[in-house]
């Protein structure tokens, strides 16, 4: 059983739905990235979905898009998440950790490479947001290989006739987009997501977790009653730590308090 698997098994049995933190890797740097990482995981993020910095994130909101940006500025290469997750592993980081990424950075560092090492630093999964299943043959062959767990998307666009395919190779869990367009956060988790839940359900028995505005407490005890198996968090999280870099011991102990907030309203810690 993968760690993802045992996780979300966990959970379950508890009675509790996922908290999954969205993190830019190397946003401003990587020291702060690894003590953001020390610092949920200690506070109550049970997986850690761990962003690739891309030039052109055409899926995310602003917040994010300026996360990537800082990151490439300061230097972040695509070998570092890499390295990042490794020594998470070295200083007892136990929890699984996802790999977002735009597919042209996995591509140019090369497909069996970028799986190889991957699964050697410790990553348990890869999503990959522009490259549609028709496309992905290679890359999933390679995750099946070095036993990665492929997450799909579906949104609330996804007829029910392409859910069959498009989760016909998934594993790990199912990222449902809550509303169509970027990332970014919202006042409420949207009114279509118990119908986006039952038709994903309906295809397979993987957890759906839910993503794409969620940042409040209220919101997690949304996804929660709608039926969601986790909730994936990422801009209001920049959005906190972004506005304190100059005091960077406020803006953790500021995240600590949220995540701990965030996790109480799944059910359990």
């Amino acid at each position: 059983m993968s760690r993802l698997a045992e996780t979300f098994a966990e959970l379950e049995r508890r009675g509790s739905c996922a908290y999954i933190p969205y993190i830019c890797a190397g946003d401003p740097d990587l020291n702060f990235t690894a003590e953001l990482v020390r610092t949920l995981d200690k506070n109550g993020a049970d997986i850690f979905e761990i962003g690739l910095p891309f030039s052109d994130p055409i899926a995310d909101g602003p917040v994010i898009q300026a996360a990537m940006k800082r990151s490439l500025a300061a230097g972040f290469r695509t070998e570092k998440v890499f390295e990042l997750i490794s020594d998470m592993r070295k200083s007892s980081v136990s929890k699984p950790f996802v790999v977002m990424s735009y597919f042209n950075p996995i591509f140019k560092y090369g497909v069996k490479r970028f799986c190889e090492d991957l699964s050697s630093s410790g990553g348990d999964a890869l999503l990959v947001v522009d490259l549609p299943p028709e496309e992905s043959q290679y890359l999933r062959n390679h995750c099946r290989n070095t036993g990665l767990d492929i997450i799909r998307l579906v949104t609330p666009t996804t007829e029910e006739s392409r859910l069959d395919y498009l989760l016909s190779d998934a594993s790990g869990y199912v990222y449902a987009v809550s509303v169509a367009g970027t990332t970014g956060q919202r006042d409420n988790v949207h009114n279509n997501v118990p119908s986006l839940i039952q038709k994903t359900r309906g295809k397979t028995s993987l957890p759906i977790a839910i993503g794409f505005g969620i940042s409040r407490p209220e919101h997690v005890r949304s996804a929660v009653s709608m039926g969601s198996s986790g909730v994936i968090e990422g801009s209001q999280l920049i959005s906190m730590y972004s506005a304190n870099l100059d005091d960077r011991a406020h803006a953790l102990r500021n995240i600590a308090e949220h995540a701990e907030s965030m996790k109480s309203s799944t059910g359990t810690k």
